[in-house]
């Protein structure tokens, strides 16, 4: 009995981790400036991205803000490299720009992540 519950236990825990680790998915995200997704959220008006504001995106990477990425949900995530290091580099020139990459996508305590499997960018 006590041998089941833990094979139990053991089994329900890998399937928890395989819905938060998919694996490698590749998805197109819009580079946004987390600095204006939060300043429009906090103002209302669900702005800091689209085509209205690419001009905008570029402006604040160029200055080294936070960027981050952009389903088409709206989902935000923070590209992290495979040691989970900031892979703001690959994108910082695409900021504005909807752009297609690969990754794993980890969600941890209301932080998504998308975990690079390379820094092609398409």
């Amino acid at each position: 009995m006590k041998r089941s519950m833990i094979l139990a236990s053991v089994l329900c825990l890998a399937l928890a981790a395989g819905s938060v680790f998919a694996g490698d998915t590749t998805k197109k995200y819009e580079v946004v400036c987390m600095k204006c997704m939060a300043h429009h959220m906090e103002m209302g008006d669900g702005g800091g991205h689209g085509e209205k504001h690419a001009a905008c995106a570029m402006k604040c990477s160029t200055k080294g803000m936070d960027l981050g990425l952009m389903d088409k949900d709206g989902n935000l995530y923070l590209p992290v490299n495979q040691d989970f290091e900031s892979a703001r580099d690959v994108i910082k020139d695409k900021a504005g720009d909807t752009i297609e990459l690969t990754g794993t996508v980890v969600k941890t305590k209301g932080v998504n992540y998308l975990k690079l499997a390379d820094t092609k960018v398409k």
